[in-house]
């Protein structure tokens, strides 16, 4: 066992290279050429292909929109609905994180700071950037602060998340909540289909085409690995034998009627709606999703359609997919991992599709049909906007700049 820590430490410092460098401050450490001396932070590597690192002078002479995006690294302690504490590591409050949305092409100026009330070094990891890692999600001290910025590149529901001390401890730093979404839209905007629904009254089978509009939702999956007292459980981590399972930061947080999940609610959605699920999942483990009594129409997975009525669509560990559905009848859906061990530990929820007469809701007693605020995601060109109520685990930082 010794051997094989051994042998990661090693392999973690070849690749890592500068950002393993505790003694070196990145912010004055710099690299002499002919024109003089550039420092780390304000290098403009290119390594060919796509690859690209925007350097903070072309930041700021960029033609492309830009996005300036605020991340600020919060310890906390949050307590869970079934009473579970958790020793929260956070990005601006919240698990997850903001969801961030952006178009192919913009420009993300992204500022991280480590709170000073925080005890711990944190970093930030965006899977939507193509940068250099060194230096860029190096090591951040308490109360100190980093930047840097880069074009996103490619469509899809992006993974961030924090990289400990230099990739030491960020198991622990996601596990414990520093994780959050970046949604990039497709530059050209999403397109319609042509779905398959049942008639009603003959049950033939008929096609119509669905627009590219749609009302959305955003699932984010994980796990937790906690002690009693809330403080992280590498040994679970390393036997994959979570806790309690999550979407959105909070297990069975959409299930107010099976599990009874307290201040739980469901989605609501009308009949006949088109809703476009984001999915990401920064889990170890696979999110098999599957909506019980519905099909996934279609599934995009990257810039690729990748599946055309699937019953189950896999999203691996720190990989993402867009599902578009129409919710032809009225009903109470049930969504899930359908990885049973992960469906009874908290990843799974329900939908209420009410008709005309709102049948589904009066049946449920259910009066408010405004959707939980973790689980739509800022609009886009393409949303058709819904109804929010605030829900999500953990309190929003008002952040004054200081």
């Amino acid at each position: 066992m010794k051997s094989t820590l051994a042998i990661f430490a090693l392999s973690a410092v070849l690749m890592s290279g500068l950002v393993l460098l505790p003694g070196i401050n990145m912010k004055s450490f710099a690299v002499s050429n002919d024109q003089g001396q550039l420092t780390l932070a304000n290098m403009n590597f290119r390594l060919g292909g796509s690859f690209q690192q925007v350097s903070s002078e072309e930041a700021a002479a960029s033609e492309a929109p830009a996005k300036n995006v605020t991340f600020v690294a919060v310890e906390k302690n949050i307590t869970l609905p079934g009473g579970q504490s958790v020793a929260a590591l956070t990005w601006n409050g919240t698990i997850p994180g903001p969801t961030i949305r952006v178009t192919q092409g913009d420009l993300l100026n992204i500022n991280i700071i480590n709170h000073p009330n925080n005890t711990m070094i944190h970093s930030l990891d965006h899977h939507a950037s193509t940068i250099s890692a060194v230096p860029n999600f190096g090591p951040i001290n308490v109360s100190d602060s980093k930047q840097y910025s880069f074009i996103a590149s490619q469509p899809g529901f992006f993974k961030y998340h924090c990289e400990g001390n230099a990739v030491l401890g960020m198991d622990q730093h996601v596990f414990q909540g520093m994780v959050g979404g970046v949604i990039v839209d497709p530059q050209v905007g999403y397109t319609g289909y042509e779905g398959v629904a049942v008639e009603n009254g003959t049950n033939a089978l008929t096609t119509a085409e669905v627009s590219e509009d749609a009302k959305e939702v955003a699932f984010q999956f994980s796990e937790y690995y906690l002690d009693p007292s809330g403080q992280y459980d590498s040994a679970a981590m390393f036997a994959h034998a979570p806790t309690a399972s999550w979407i959105n930061g909070i297990p069975f947080g959409y299930d107010p009627v099976i599990t009874k999940t307290a201040n739980a609610t469901t989605l609501f959605f009308k009949q006949g709606d088109h809703v476009r699920f984001f999915l990401l999942n920064h889990g170890d483990l696979p999110t098999n999703f599957h909506i019980v009594g519905e099909m996934l129409d279609r599934v995009t997975d990257g810039s690729i359609v990748s599946g055309i009525g699937k019953q189950t669509y896999t999203v691996g560990g720190s990989n993402d997919a867009i599902v578009d559905v129409v919710f032809d009848q009225p009903g109470v859906y049930a969504f899930v991992n359908h990885d049973y061990s992960q469906l009874f530990k908290g990843q799974a929820g329900l939908v209420v599709v009410d008709g005309p007469d709102n049948g589904t809701s009066n049946l449920l007693g259910l009066t408010d049909d405004s959707n939980p605020s973790n689980a739509i995601p800022p609009t886009g060109e393409n949303s058709i906007p819904v109804n929010v109520k605030p829900y999500m685990l953990g309190s929003p930082l008002a952040w004054n700049g200081q």
